[in-house]
């Protein structure tokens, strides 16, 4: 019962192991209630907790917390839609993948393979969910195909019960994934993304692919590294998406049409990438926002801005390629649409140290300890936002500033409370 849990904890006497020694599921808690994992590792098996199959039976008020997962394929995980309220914090997971280039999807299906082809799926989730009520935070997590994600599962159940709705998933740390860092894909009602560090995604940064309404919230989240350019995977005809105070170094190209969806107190930074811009909004509806953000154009680009959006009352889902306009300047898009009405230009001086990673180096690696995402106080970025009730109370000065990181105020805390060292992977 929630009140007499069933737990599996350390007796804080020395490191517990659960040794998988190449098992396929090392613990089973579908249809259970209430378990709580606690300061155990678990290692060598390609599920480490399994909570639920799509359609069978689930698991209720399971809590993993203070946990290492390291050679596993899986960290946990549960497909099951009456899956609820999971408490997954705290816990470092590290998986198979390759640690010294980040490899994506490539191969033959995917342009610009590169030497290394597509990589092999050793480590799938850290963590994936189904389900209302989960809490994913401060967890840290390197080498898996994708960090942590909502089972996309198809269409959502009728009962709301049973719906992907309520789940936060904030202040991870996430290095080097194959594929994307969060993806909301197949959620449903409020779900919220806040201040996490992904740093090397193969193909994209946050997912919504697609979402059934949202509202799905990317609030203060970091991104670097992403070649495809794709920093918010906004596609499969999305809806409900509210993106504010991120900082993005590089591009948003995804031109998938989305509804409902608005941008404030952003910044996307270009990488110098060739034949690319640096912003694309693919508007699906005529219920759309984007204003107070900073971009940096990528240089010797013709065409920066990419802009698709329906006239009052039109539902454009599938666009023919007439329907995008395409500007050079940020006063050439503001004008031509009246979007980004205070949005401005910017450059990496407004970062106290802080350079792009090499367009031309696909599969380089970067390491979070390098990089420096605060604001210089004089910069033009600072002071420069706006107010958005419940989401930036608090700032420092006369205006929040843009991007994630407010000057003067303390930077957050990514990945487990208990770790006291860094890099978390090596």
């Amino acid at each position: 019962t929630a009140e007499k849990p069933i737990t599996i904890q350390g007796a804080g006497d020395g490191e517990v192991i659960f040794d998988g020694a190449g098992s396929h599921r090392l613990f089973d808690v579908m249809a259970s209630k209430h378990h709580i994992f606690e300061g155990l590792t678990i290692r060598n098996t390609d599920v480490g907790i399994f909570a639920g199959q799509k359609e069978v039976l689930g698991a209720v008020g399971l809590t993993v917390k203070n946990c290492r997962f390291e050679n596993v394929g899986f960290g946990v995980w549960t497909e099951y839609a009456g899956s609820s309220d999971f408490y997954i914090a705290d816990n470092l997971f590290l998986g198979r993948d390759d640690r010294f280039r980040l490899v994506g999807w490539t191969g033959p299906l995917w342009a610009s393979a590169g030497p290394y082809g597509s990589h092999k799926l050793t480590s799938y989730y850290a963590v994936k969910v189904y389900g209302p009520g989960h809490v994913i935070a401060h967890n840290a997590i390197a080498y898996f195909h994708d960090g942590i994600g909502i089972s996309t599962y198809g269409t959502p159940p009728q009962d709301p019960d049973q719906q992907a709705s309520s789940i936060d998933i904030y202040n991870n740390d996430l290095h080097m994934l194959n594929d994307d860092f969060v993806e909301t894909d197949g959620g449903v009602h409020n779900v919220r993304v806040m201040n996490n560090r992904g740093v090397n995604a193969a193909h994209g940064g946050y997912s919504a692919q697609p979402v059934f309404g949202g509202p799905v919230y990317f609030i203060g989240n970091i991104l670097y590294h992403v070649p495809s350019g794709v920093s918010f995977k906004f596609s499969g005809k999305p809806a409900g998406l509210f993106v504010y105070h991120n900082t993005i170094i590089g591009e948003q190209v995804l031109r998938d049409p989305s509804s409902n969806m608005h941008f404030r107190n952003n910044l996307f930074l270009g990488r110098d990438t060739p034949d690319r811009g640096i912003m694309t909004w693919a508007n699906a509806t005529d219920a759309f926002s984007s204003d107070y953000n900073g971009f940096r154009p990528n240089k010797s680009v013709a065409e920066q801005y990419a802009w698709l959006g329906p006239k009052s009352g039109q539902r454009l889902y599938e666009p023919r390629p007439e329907d995008w306009k395409s500007f050079a300047t940020l006063a050439e898009f503001r004008s031509a649409t009246k979007q980004e009405i205070h949005g401005i230009e910017v450059d990496f001086d407004s970062f106290e140290e802080l350079i792009p990673p090499d367009p031309a180096k696909r599969h380089a690696v970067y390491h979070s300890m390098d990089l420096n995402f605060r604001l210089k106080p004089n910069s033009k970025t600072v002071d420069t936002g706006v107010v958005i009730p419940t989401v930036n109370d608090g700032f420092a000065g006369d205006a929040p500033d843009l991007g994630a990181l407010e000057v003067g105020k303390p930077e957050p805390k990514y990945g487990p409370r208990w770790l006291k060292w860094q890099p978390f992977y090596r």
